[in-house]
């Protein structure tokens, strides 16, 4: 995908609006970093989903010639068991010291070190030749200390091509012998010494998320880029009270060294934004404030280019602020000819103190700071839609206003105002009675469905799936 900087303002707003809309019309979803882009699945995951996961040795790569094509492959040796050694005591067929036959080039040297995902296709039928197996060999006996007590002969490799043509029953049979030449293998990046150990130390997934989280702390920015993906997923797919619950434990300094750095990576730069904002006091609401800036970023060059991950900012900062940091908001970014960019910043902020902080901020507060956007065309369709979710009934003058004016001849605005009017119609009061913002939007309805029948023809269409 090119680099958003390289995307115009009108395709982000319609980018992160879509999938803004889509999470909203899903419900309140409470993930753990809002600010957050989709985590990879965690170790600790990968390694509970698949049937074997062991540590391999490379031995060596070579190229073996059928006649005129050249098939690159691969033998290693099994160091250890992260998953599925249970299938290998009981069957024998697979153990440690044992050389497999991968039928693909593996990057990098004799003695370098990698994660061997395997999987056995029990439901699957084939007639392609499967990844090829090595024999048992009792005279390797090795450790993790980075020596090797292999004679280092390769003798008893046995390599065979296993076509298969049978049902899924005989499949599902043979496959209960743990026979290797059915295990597919997913191969990872080089594992060290150290990835081990963190492997190996890495709390299960038994035990409580919460109890997990402090883990991962100081693996957030290890040199390591697997460690470190791996410590940024497991806050990115822990849930928002989890990631709470271990504030206290938060390294506050580094979190500020991370922020101050540009070469944090968005989904970084939101996290720790957040997570500054849990543990933090009255100078990191400083700090933050500093690092979102009174003036937006204009991208008239690279040091004017918005940062992704602000939005992470500003939410770490409403954490530390409450109401002072909504008026901040409003004085910078909620407010006309401000970067769409830095606008959509400030409303994922605002949404997430109000999902995930509903008792920090007055709602009546949180709600006059997103009708401020009802005057911005590129947020209008978002802001309806929040407001909506909100029940804010009391903004339905001014969408009706809008419906009749300045949106007379934009149709996608009008269908987000005539599901506004079709919520705000059901609204009652306490006591059960009709609101009566309620009868205003019944009597809208009847009306502009008689003036605009195309309109309420697509906005009724079963395909439509919100404004």
């Amino acid at each position: 995908m090119a680099s958003l900087k390289c995307w115009s303002p009108a395709q982000r707003v319609t980018l992160f609006s879509g999938i803004a809309i889509a999470a909203l019309l899903a419900g309140n979803v409470l993930r753990a970093c809002p600010f957050c882009l989709s985590p990879p699945m965690t170790l600790v995951e990968e390694i509970a989903a698949s049937d074997i996961v062991v540590i391999a040795e490379l031995l060596k790569v070579e190229v073996v010639h059928a006649g005129a094509v050249g098939i690159p492959q691969s033998t290693v040796r099994i160091r250890e068991f992260l998953q599925g050694s249970e299938l290998s005591n009981k069957f024998g067929r697979l153990q440690a010291g044992q050389p497999i036959v991968v039928r693909q080039e593996i990057a990098g040297v004799p003695g370098d070190l990698f994660l061997l995902f395997g999987s056995v296709p029990a439901s699957r039928v084939s007639t392609s030749t499967e990844s090829t197996f090595a024999a048992n060999t009792d005279d390797a006996t090795l450790n993790l200390t980075g020596e090797s007590n292999a004679t280092g002969n390769n003798d008893g490799i046995v390599t065979a091509d296993l076509k298969t043509t049978e049902s899924a029953s005989q499949r599902v049979q043979r496959t209960s012998f743990l026979i290797p030449e059915l295990i597919s293998w997913d191969l990872s990046a080089p594992v060290s010494l150290e990835a081990i150990r963190y492997i190996r130390n890495a709390p299960g997934q038994s035990i409580p998320q919460v109890h997990r989280l402090p883990y991962y702390l100081k693996f957030l920015e290890n040199p390591d880029p697997l460690l470190s993906i791996d410590a940024w997923a497991e806050f990115a797919n822990a849930t928002y009270e989890d990631v709470k619950a271990v504030k206290a434990q938060m390294p506050r300094e580094q979190l500020r060294q991370w922020i101050a750095d540009p070469t944090t990576t968005p989904e970084r730069l939101g996290l720790y934004g957040m997570m500054l904002g849990l543990c933090g006091n009255a100078d990191d609401a400083a700090f933050l404030e500093k690092q979102i800036g009174a003036v937006p970023p204009t991208g008239r060059d690279d040091k004017e280019f918005f940062r992704y991950g602000t939005d992470g900012l500003m939410g770490g900062y409403l954490l530390l602020t409450g109401e002072d940091g909504v008026a901040f908001l409003e004085q910078t970014r909620l407010k006309p000819d401000v970067p769409t960019d830095s606008v959509y910043a400030a409303v994922q902020a605002i949404q997430f103190v109000w999902s995930y902080e509903s008792s920090l901020i007055p709602q009546s507060r949180l709600k006059s700071s997103m009708r401020r956007l009802l005057s911005n065309s590129d947020q209008r369709i978002l802001t309806i839609t929040n407001l909506a979710r909100w029940k804010d009934w009391e903004s339905w003058p001014e969408l009706e206003r809008l419906f009749r004016h300045e949106c007379a001849d934009d149709r996608a605005t009008q269908r987000a105002i005539v599901q506004f009017a079709e919520e705000c119609r059901k609204a009652t009061s306490v006591d059960g009675s009709p609101l009566e913002f309620a009868a205003a939007a019944t009597t809208f309805l009847a009306q502009a469905e008689v003036d605009h029948p195309a309109l309420f023809r697509s906005t009724n269409n079963a395909e439509f799936q919100g404004p």
